[in-house]
């Protein structure tokens, strides 16, 4: 995957996104899927491989942060649409990784809302390893 096409990929799914689109379009789960394609990416990078390597993990970062901010000016049209915004969000925050009792009360609340999201929606596929070893 290189950067070119996913820069594509994001600006199509931007596009589509407009306001005036057909609510039928799932447009925060396409990003989600992106974000996800590019966070492999970034685990296949090894920093200190050189320049090269450096240039390509700091363009994979670049394109999952355009990801994210897409996906934070789309509103929300329904629970799934939301559902992939706060996977999003947790994918993003690998410091997540631990119980909720340790988390911030900020984070504990809304990682306390996307797991319930998740249940209600039966949507497994959008957690972590970690999340899917302590769901309850």
């Amino acid at each position: 995957m290189d950067i070119a096409s996913l820069r594509k990929e994001i600006t199509a799914i931007q596009e589509t996104a407009l306001p005036q689109a057909s609510m039928r379009e799932d447009h925060h789960e396409k990003l989600f899927d992106v974000f996800r394609e590019i966070d492999s990416e970034i685990g296949r990078c090894n920093p200190e491989n050189g320049t090269e390597n450096q240039t390509r993990l700091a363009s994979l970062i670049e394109a999952q942060t355009i990801v994210l901010r897409t996906a934070a000016s789309l509103p929300a049209r329904c629970l799934r649409d939301l559902l992939y915004k706060l996977a999003m969000w947790r994918w993003d925050a690998a410091d997540l990784d631990q119980p909720m009792e340790d988390m911030n009360r900020a984070d504990a609340m809304a990682y306390s809302a996307f797991l319930d999201i998740v249940k209600m929606l039966g949507e497994h596929n959008v957690l972590k390893g970690f999340d899917k070893a302590n769901l309850r």
